[in-house]
């Protein structure tokens, strides 16, 4: 399973669609999870053209600011939930050889101050759920 992370800093610039296909293809990615598109939408045909064998998820940049893009190999995971929050994208995957069920989580918070309590405790709260907060705490003792 090979994934990767790009703060691309904006999908709209001249010549990083190519860049981003390329990069998913070149490294054979299974997943990817790209941060700051600058995008408030994205069409099919732009998703198609990165990767078409990917199921996508998208959280629309606020203005200029943010935005987050992930895609999986549909060929490689099941997808059995999608969680859109205002700070992260986040996926509950099942993998199809050996259907061992993992989360996938994608986060980009604001670099200014404004936002983050609300991105630490949307972040808190994915943790809570999936039974890291305890685990985490557990570790500091």
């Amino acid at each position: 399973m090979i994934g990767a992370f790009w703060n691309v800093r904006g999908l709209n610039k001249e010549g990083r669609l190519q860049s981003v296909t390329d990069f998913v293809n070149e490294n054979k990615l299974d997943f990817v999870g790209f941060h700051e598109t600058k995008k408030e939408s994205i069409n099919n045909s732009f998703l198609n053209y990165v990767h078409k064998g990917f199921a996508w998820q998208t959280l629309p940049a606020k203005g200029t600011a943010g935005g987050i893009l992930v895609g999986v190999n549909e060929r490689k995971f099941e997808t059995i939930a999608w969680k859109i929050g205002s700070y992260c994208v986040a996926g509950i995957l099942r993998n199809n050889l050996d259907h061992f069920v993992w989360r996938l989580i994608v986060v980009y918070g604001s670099p200014y101050e404004e936002g983050k309590s609300e991105f630490l405790l949307e972040i808190e709260s994915l943790l809570r759920r999936a039974g890291l907060v305890q685990a985490v705490e557990s570790y500091r003792l």
